[in-house]
């Protein structure tokens, strides 16, 4: 069996594929890319049981067919140190060969048999979505999920299909953030991804130029297609906590802050916070907005910020960092903050944005 192919489209190609390869695992075949030769094309394949890649080579020569595997980093480490724009792969008794330029190399290979099985969405329903506003999407949730594996239903990204949109939410308990976005949807079903398949197709859209994504669901699994890439993902066996309940419908108090002078005055207060119990006091009333923060053994910071205020005086301690994490992903110049008492959920988003938020638990100060 016989590969020609330019070295930048199988970089390309392998790095897409690479995040799904399994880090640890007892199976060495899962440490590998699974490579197909068929009158169907060429492809490369990567699985770690919960996420699989399959991406399509585009190939300047092919002859034969089969399969075989091969050691992921060691591959990768080879393709990516090329110099010339040409690659041979050669296979022949269990030893891939890769020749380009003056450079070549002799490989073992692993049985592919041993390679799972790793099917995707079985589905003609699909939805379309620009590629750039579902990175946006959930790069604005994301960060936002508990990132303990062992916190199953918080551990990822929760997608909500209704007649008229997606919605993405991620939580960790202490805090929330959630987008939506309008689609003409037929899928009108809701599921849980981990945190890891979701970033291995973090990979996959950052590394396509598909200006559109198509995404199926059966059931079981989800898939999304990138052009000549796809990835699936095993849904969470684990139910998402309903978090409506923690959307506060009324407020007492809103302010209207600057996003630049917010970020600027949390990095210093922060200072402080940092050397004492971790947080933020927000006190605002019509004269000022102030945040402060203390140490025992260090001292106190203190920040005024000019802002607009509707509502009651409100005094609430937050985590500071998550504040700085929320305040970054608005994409306004002023940011609303809605409070409801110092012991409810915060909401903040951007002025006049209503499509993303973000709710902050306050903390309870000694």
């Amino acid at each position: 069996m016989r590969i020609v192919v330019n070295q930048g489209e199988l970089e390309d190609k392998i790095v897409m594929a690479s995040k799904a390869v399994a880090k640890k695992s007892v199976k060495p075949v899962l440490a590998g890319f699974l490579f197909e030769v068929s009158p169907d094309g060429v492809f490369v394949n990567a699985t770690d049981m919960e996420t699989g890649v399959r991406a399509s080579l585009q190939v300047d020569e092919v002859e034969g067919e089969g399969k075989f595997v091969i050691d992921a980093s060691t591959f990768m480490d080879i393709v990516k140190s090329l110099s010339n724009d040409v690659v041979v792969l050669e296979y022949d008794e269990d030893v891939l060969h890769i020749n380009s330029g003056k450079s070549s190399f002799s490989l073992s290979t692993m049985d592919p048999g041993e390679f799972p099985e790793f099917s995707f969405a079985e589905t003609d329903a699909f939805v379309e979505i620009d590629t750039s506003i579902l990175d946006d999407m959930i790069d604005k949730v994301i960060y936002a999920a508990a990132t303990d594996e062992f916190m199953k239903n918080l551990n990822g990204v929760y997608w909500e299909f209704t007649e008229t949109g997606l919605r993405l939410v991620a939580s960790d308990g202490f805090r929330l953030a959630l987008i939506d976005q309008d689609l003409e949807s037929t899928l009108g079903m809701s599921f849980l991804i981990s945190l890891k398949s979701m970033k291995e197709l973090q990979n996959v859209i950052n590394n396509t130029s598909e200006p559109s994504v198509k995404l199926r669901y059966d059931g079981k699994r989800f898939s999304v297609e990138a052009g000549d890439v796809q990835v699936t993902m095993r849904v969470v066996d684990a139910d998402f906590p309903d978090y409506r309940r923690v959307l506060p419908i009324e407020y007492n108090t809103k302010i209207v802050l600057s996003k630049t002078d917010a970020l600027d005055a949390l990095k210093r207060t922060m200072i402080i916070a940092k050397k004492g119990s971790d947080a933020v006091k927000i006190e605002a009333s019509e004269e000022v907005v102030v945040l402060t923060s203390r140490s025992p053994d260090y001292g106190e910071a203190r920040e005024e910020l000019e802002a607009d205020f509707e509502g009651e005086a409100i005094e609430a301690a937050f985590n500071p960092k998550f504040l700085q994490e929320a305040f970054r992903k608005i994409d306004t110049e002023e940011i609303e903050l809605y409070f409801v008492n110092s012991t409810a959920p915060l909401k903040i988003k951007g002025l006049e944005r209503e499509e993303y938020f973000y709710i902050v638990m306050p903390i309870r100060l000694a």
